[in-house]
């Protein structure tokens, strides 16, 4: 510690900060294919091992569906994820659902929409 610190208080830096938890799982994740084809499982796993680097407990339900018409505007990619929300809260019944969207690209390239549901 030098004299200034001694003399006005200063010192040390901040105190050190607690590391974040973890944050929880989603309780179920939704993967949306932009085009005609559903994403084959192997597709899934190599999306959501990108968008999970610390990776997502296989308990996780994961669902895939095509997306022929992808939308155009964030705007209706809301929509859009407000309806997979609404669908997939109620049939894993997930109480008061929170969710999530991202647009990513899937391993070929192709835009995909993952779509977490987190219980509220």
């Amino acid at each position: 510690m030098g004299l200034f610190s001694k003399l006005f208080g200063g010192g040390g830096g901040p105190p050190p900060s607690e590391p974040e938890p973890e944050p929880e799982p989603p309780a179920v994740v939704i993967l949306l294919r932009r085009g005609m084809n559903v994403p084959k499982p192997e597709y899934v796993e190599a999306v959501l091992a990108s968008a999970f680097p610390g990776g997502l407990p296989e308990s996780v339900p994961r669902v895939a569906l095509s997306q022929p018409s992808w939308f155009k505007t964030d705007e209706v990619a809301e929509q859009i994820a407000a309806g997979v929300v609404e669908t997939f809260a109620r049939k894993f019944e997930v109480g008061d659902p929170s969710s999530r969207r991202r647009v990513l690209d899937g391993p070929d390239g192709c835009e995909v929409m993952l779509v977490e549901i987190h219980r509220g």
